[in-house]
Order: structure tokens, then C-alpha cells, then sequence
């Protein structure tokens, strides 16, 4: 089995060279090559990228920024084998990683893409969200026109984290409706299947929702691996261009949603956001408790055997990641603060059973 791992830099190289170390030093059922396109229009990046990488790393600095879609298309040519690792800068394997993912992805013929354990911190305390679940993301637009008040917006919220406890939860490997191409091994037959690896007008986000999408029309599954872990310190890259990134990924959601949404799902859309949302409960005059630096929760009796804790940028919690634990006290370290981009975020310490009615609600700004 021959496997091609690609990796784009921007304006990350330290943390792609650990990336590409990891995948050169992981178990596999077959040879891999590793290719990397710099995209940072930066001679500094290129420079420790070329003293960095092993000779027989694929190394190209594109002139300019073609976008990561583009970058990975140019990857691809002249590869011949039959698996596509798609990794980012800030991700790492764990040992087994690699392999585990290699068999669970060919035990089917019909397995289109699989993806690890993602843990957010090198501790593995934290599990990465689940991702959002396509074609026309009504869930989205839903949660966009409706108030963290709204019965409807709770309801999701609930349903959304039931989903992910079972996604964190899992022992074995499980059927998902999405995943995140910063880290997943796609086959090769199913990329082609379904027209290609990426469709070169998503300049950054959603190529992989758009992909992902092609392959479930094109008859194939996609796959959480928990056997398979690895580590993604999310959104890491490119710091230093934080404002245009949220604005390129407000373009692509915009151009997924020309390109699905239609027919009943446009009418939908249309009368998602023509409605007059209530708030229902007493959740919108609740103040959270605020932090301004790493602190600690002292958990209640009733959930010390164990707890479930989220941390989500959005007051609704959609996406959160999670983390379990038992005891007395939830520490959310300095190490994961670090992480976390300038913003504002929420927190909820809970019960990891049902919809996380009763949970504490936390919230603090980086």
C-alpha cells in the first residue's frame, strides 16, 4: 500500500516540521512519501523549511499563495498509490496512529475516509470537536438566526453534544456524517470517485466539507477511528492573519452553500431566517461566572464520580471540545489557555449523561 501525506505551510514552518517528523517516524502497512507546498510567500519560511525537512521529503515553495485546496491538487500529481494523508502543520501522529488508520479505512470497500481520536493538548485531555454535519448546513443557519435563549437553539445544543459524547466516546470504529481534513487518511479510489481531491474555488475552509460530501453521493462512508489517536493543537497557523482567516472562511461557507443548498433547502434557509425566534427559560438572564486567566472549578457531589467539561468559542456550544474527568476539582491549565485565539469564550461543567441541562456555565476572555 502506497500512501502520500501532504502537508501546507503557512507561515507555520516549526510546527510543519514536527508534523512531517511524525509522519516519517510512523508504522505503516506500506511506503509513504511526504509532500509539503509552502504557501507563505516568505523566503524566512523557506529557508527552515529547506534546512529542515529530510532530502526525501517533496518540497515546494509556491510563489505565491494559491490557497490550501490548490496546494494539495498540486500534491497529488503523479501519485499513483492508494491512500491521501491529509495533515495540517499543527497536527500530530501518535504511534499506531498511521497503521490503525491504514486497516480500518481497507476493511471496507466502500470506506471512504477515516479519522483519529483528535485531542486538542498534548496532555490528551481534551477531545476536538465533532464536525459539523453537511450538505446544506440548515443546522448552522438555524443556530445563527436563533437566540442562545431559543427552545430550538437549547435543543440543538443537546442533541449536538449527545452526538459528541458518543463520537468521544466510542471504543470502536464509528460511522460520522462529516470530518475535518486536518487530519484524515482518504482513499485514493474515493477521491477520484467522487471528481477529484478538492475543488480549487475554496481558497481555504469547507474544501473538506465539499469533499467529504462528494464522496457520501458517490456511495462511500466516513469513519472515527478512537483506536487511531493523534494530536491537533487547532488553529495554531497563520495566527498573525486571524481576521483575514475568519473573513476566508465566511467566503467558503458562503460559496458550500451556493453549491448545495438549492431546491427545498434554499426555500428552507429562507424561512429560517425569516422567523421570529421567543426566548423560552430563564437561561437569558443567567450571567456566567467570568475568568481572565487559567482556573480551576470545584465540581458538585452529585457528578464527582464523573464530569463532563466544554469549552466552545459560541454560547450555544456548537462546536465545544470536551473533556472527562472525575473528582473534586476540573482544572482547565495554562497549557490549554495558551491555545486559544484572542476571544471570547464559554465553558460548561456537567454531568457527561443527557443534555447538559443542569450544567454550570462558565465564561472567560483571552
Amino acid at each position: 500500500m502506497k500512501t502520500l501525506a501532504v502537508l501546507v505551510n503557512y507561515k507555520s514552518a516549526p510546527l510543519t516540521l514536527k508534523a512531517v517528523e511524525s509522519v516519517l517516524n510512523a508504522a505503516s502497512m506500506g511506503p509513504v512519501t511526504v509532500s509539503v507546498v509552502d504557501n507563505s510567500e516568505d523566503e524566512r519560511e523557506a529557508v527552515q523549511l529547506r534546512r529542515g525537512l529530510p532530502s526525501r521529503v517533496r518540497l515546494w515553495i509556491s510563489p505565491k499563495n494559491i490557497g490550501f485546496g490548490r496546494a494539495c491538487n498540486r500534491s497529488l500529481d503523479g501519485f499513483r498509490g492508494e491512500a491521501i494523508l491529509l495533515i495540517n502543520p499543527d497536527a500530530r501522529l501518535l504511534p499506531g496512529c498511521l497503521k490503525r488508520l491504514q486497516k480500518t479505512l481497507f476493511s471496507s470497500e466502500k470506506a471512504g475516509a477515516v479519522s483519529s481520536h483528535l485531542f486538542w493538548d498534548e496532555g490528551r485531555r481534551f477531545y476536538l470537536p465533532s464536525s459539523y454535519p453537511p450538505p446544506s448546513l440548515l443546522f448552522q443557519d438555524v443556530l445563527e438566526a436563533a437566540p442562545p435563549e431559543a427552545g430550538v437553539t437549547r435543543f440543538l445544543s443537546g442533541w449536538w453534544r449527545r452526538h459528541s459524547i458518543k463520537v468521544w466516546g466510542s471504543k470502536r470504529p464509528i460511522r460520522v456524517g462529516n470530518l475535518s481534513g486536518g487530519l484524515v487518511l482518504v482513499k485514493t479510489a474515493a477521491v477520484r470517485a467522487a471528481g477529484g481531491l478538492f475543488d480549487p474555488r475554496f481558497f481555504l475552509y469547507y474544501e473538506d466539507t465539499d469533499l467529504f460530501e462528494r464522496m457520501k453521493r458517490a456511495g462511500f462512508f466516513l469513519m472515527v477511528e478512537p483506536r487511531a489517536q493523534a494530536i491537533h493543537n487547532y488553529d495554531q497557523c497563520g495566527q498573525q492573519d486571524l481576521g483575514r482567516k475568519r473573513s476566508l472562511m465566511a467566503q467558503s461557507r458562503r460559496l458550500f452553500q451556493e453549491k448545495y443548498c438549492r431546491g427545498w433547502r434554499r426555500a428552507a434557509r429562507k424561512m429560517i431566517f425569516g422567523m421570529k425566534w421567543f426566548e423560552r427559560g430563564a437561561q437569558s438572564r443567567f450571567t456566567p461566572t467570568r475568568f481572565n486567566q487559567p482556573f480551576v472549578l470545584e465540581t458538585p457531589c452529585h457528578i464527582q464520580d464523573g464530569w463532563l467539561f466544554e469549552v466552545s468559542p459560541n454560547p450555544n456550544f456548537i462546536p465545544s471540545a470536551g473533556r472527562f474527568g472525575r473528582g473534586p476539582r476540573m482544572e482547565f491549565p495554562e497549557a490549554c489557555w495558551r491555545l486559544l485565539a484572542p476571544g471570547q469564550y464559554f465553558g460548561r461543567l456537567g454531568s457527561p449523561y443527557g443534555f447538559g441541562k443542569h450544567a454550570e456555565i462558565v465564561s472567560w476572555v483571552v
